[in-house]
């Protein structure tokens, strides 16, 4: 038992590390996706932002036939095969245009300079030949081609757009409803589905940049990350996402997991459950057959001697002429041998009824005279004792449909424990009453009673309240197993009502047998 409790707290203590594992890996997945989309939604805006003063700035400079200053800088390279008889000139220059451009929303007539850098790409290609008169001639063809140099703009215009931007508040570089897209979009990428919240901080405070359901008290765990970075790598504005039902949706994605193994512990911890109470129960009820066989040893002991006494006493020389002494030996050694074999009877009696080999034959009996018969049978005891049995019968309806003999027995029973429970003079009280088509039969003592552990095992084959085999009080536990066998087959029931000292009360009710 100690092996298989250790042995299911060790499963249930798996279950739960693995569970826990599980929704901690889910977890800081959750956070690397969220952290890898805020990374890329603040390196979108920063270019989105770049992106967009450069379009304005070439439509401007598009707009300027002159600028104001220009620098020209040439790099000559020269090639030549002598197999093809073919020459090249590649002539690179890189034109610096600086223009004075207006500062955009400034009206103060503010300029910045902004340069413009171009490449101008020219190749030559020569091939020498002789005409018909051995003169030497020159075809020649020229390209050219002028184009921007991206990253020299990039690196020039993000330092200068930088500065320009950051002269507008937040909520005109950064639109809220832009902004919620692209946080959408990231986290669909990465199978992020969960309701989120946003604001861009200020320096530690919420600006215009927000999202409709945004709270300063908002619920679940934040992610940040700064945006707009400068070129030192500092900036004041922070991007918070919040996700109010984060650890719903973490949990969601392992539920199906952990219910199946929540259902498969808590199924085996129902079996073991079962299986200690089984061991438990087979334990007891080994102990009761002992307890019962020890009982019986000791009933039989006793009826086995005295017939042996009988026999030795009548085969003795001096006692075998004496008539009534050899009479009275027989006498006792009939009466033992049929108390044995009445308790033989019982056990193997009880045996049929639970195995249905034997049908019980039912006919119409007055309980009425059932219960005089069973009365005479324990009357010569009770009169020993010093006792006293009252009875008040007071049903008016008395035939119910019963096997007289099993009946009989019933009530004999329940008298019997009556009188063997009573410490001193027993007081018994016999009441019959009809109520709702059936026939009540109540059995009270003032013996020593029952506790609460006891009155839910007396009906329990081979249970006694005393242990081993030494009883205060004869029995082998089979007379209110026997008696509620017969009850149950009559379509009978029987209540117990008890306190110790404070004497028994067992109830019978029956139905009625109405037919005439």
């Amino acid at each position: 038992m100690i092996f298989m409790i250790l042995s299911v707290g060790g499963i249930i203590l798996i279950q739960w590390y693995f569970i826990y594992t599980s929704i901690d890996n889910r977890e800081e997945e959750f956070s690397m996706a969220v952290k890898a989309s805020l990374s890329a939604v603040a390196q979108d805006i920063q270019e989105n932002e770049l992106l967009h003063y450069i379009e304005t700035f070439e439509k401007i400079i598009d707009t300027i036939d002159q600028p104001d200053s220009s620098v020209l800088g040439n790099f000559i390279f020269y090639d030549s095969d002598d197999e093809s008889n073919l020459s090249s000139l590649l002539t690179f220059g890189i034109l610096q245009e600086d223009y004075n451009i207006p500062l955009p929303g400034n009206t103060n007539g503010d300029v910045t300079k902004v340069s413009d850098f171009k490449g101008l790409e020219t190749r030559t290609i020569f091939k020498e030949a002789f005409d018909r008169e051995n003169r030497r001639i020159f075809s020649t063809n020229k390209f050219e081609r002028i184009q921007r140099i991206t990253s020299l703009e990039k690196a020039t215009f993000s330092s200068v757009f930088s500065n320009i931007a950051n002269t507008f508040p937040i909520h005109k570089r950064l639109d809220s409803y832009e902004l919620e897209y692209m946080l959408k979009d990231q986290f669909t990428t990465r199978n992020i589905e969960t309701p989120f919240e946003f604001v861009v901080l200020s320096e530690g405070l919420a600006t215009k940049v927000t999202s409709n359901n945004y709270l300063e008290a908002q619920s679940g765990p934040q992610y940040n990350i700064p945006i707009f970075v400068n070129e030192e790598g500092a900036s004041t504005y922070d991007l918070i996402v919040s996700f109010p039902k984060k650890n719903s949706y973490v949990l969601s994605s392992i539920i199906g997991v952990a219910s199946l193994s929540f259902v498969l512990t808590l199924l085996i911890v129902i079996l073991c459950g079962i299986s200690l109470y089984q061991i438990l129960q087979q334990k007891k009820i080994s102990e009761i057959k002992s307890d019962f066989i020890n009982n019986m040893s000791h009933e039989f002991k006793t009826p086995i001697a005295t017939i042996n006494l009988a026999i030795d006493a009548i085969e003795n020389p001096i006692n075998i002429k004496d008539e009534k002494k050899v009479s009275r030996y027989l006498r006792m050694m009939r009466e033992e041998n049929k108390r044995m074999q009445d308790q033989v009877e019982t056990v193997l009696m009880i045996s049929q009824l639970e195995r249905g080999t034997t049908p019980m034959e039912l006919s119409p009996i007055d309980i009425h005279d059932i219960i005089e018969e069973a009365i005479s049978h324990v009357a010569l005891i009770v009169q020993n004792r010093s006792g006293m049995i009252y009875k008040h019968l007071e049903a008016t309806s008395t035939i119910v449909s019963a096997n007289k003999n099993h009946f009989t027995n019933v009530l004999t029973n329940l008298l019997d424990n009556a009188i063997k429970y009573s410490e001193g003079s027993p007081i018994i009280e016999v009441r019959t009453w009809t109520e709702e088509e059936q026939i009540s039969i109540e059995i009270k003592d003032e013996g020593i009673g029952m506790d609460a552990e006891t009155l839910q095992l007396i009906f329990q084959k081979f249970y006694r309240e005393q242990g081993g085999n030494v009883h205060n009080i004869k029995g082998h536990g089979l007379g209110l197993s026997y008696v509620k066998k017969i009850l149950t087959l009559l379509n009978g029931t029987i209540h117990v009502k008890s306190k110790k000292g404070k004497g028994s009360i067992f109830l019978i009710q029956l139905p009625l047998n109405n037919k005439k």
